[in-house]
């Protein structure tokens, strides 16, 4: 069986993105969840070639200070709308509206957090491009877009 290498594992998602004291363990988050919050968010920012540098293990402090605390928070909002699932605590059917409301508040204030990861991200990339040559500032979305309560700046 082949695996998927990404840049964190499950059990760095929960270490960084959930409460330590919390019941969530490493196997209740998915490398699906991993790949796909590197895929929609870390590669558009730091492009595939910052990407293989960082799976290659170049640049290991950017990896743990910035990189990986990012991709545990867009790791746990993909996965958030699931995890009553994969915990057993019921599907949506088995849910109250507000219990709905609820975990759509929760969404939303983890999107928040992962996007803040984002943006601090990139103003350290930009700030320090001359250290990765591998990163395009050009390429970077967040250098030409801004979502601001709701509001899409273009720049």
């Amino acid at each position: 069986m082949m695996s998927m290498k990404t840049i964190i594992t499950t059990q760095q998602v929960v270490e960084l993105a959930f409460v330590p004291e919390g019941v969530m363990t490493a196997a209740k988050i998915t490398i699906a969840d991993i790949v796909v919050a590197e895929s929609k968010y870390l590669i558009p920012i730091i492009g595939e070639s910052l990407y293989d540098a960082l799976m290659a293990g170049s640049y290991t402090s950017l990896c743990e200070d910035y990189v990986a605390p990012m991709v545990a928070a867009w790791a746990r909002y993909v996965a958030e709308p699931l995890l009553a699932g994969r915990l057993g605590v019921g599907y949506d059917n088995d849910f109250s509206e507000a219990d709905n409301d609820a975990r759509d508040a929760i969404v939303m204030r983890l999107r928040h957090t992962a996007a803040t990861f984002s943006r601090r991200l990139s103003d350290y990339l930009n700030a320090h491009s001359d250290q990765f040559p591998e990163y395009n500032p050009i390429d970077n979305p967040l250098n030409h877009c801004m979502i601001d309560g709701g509001i899409v700046q273009i720049f």
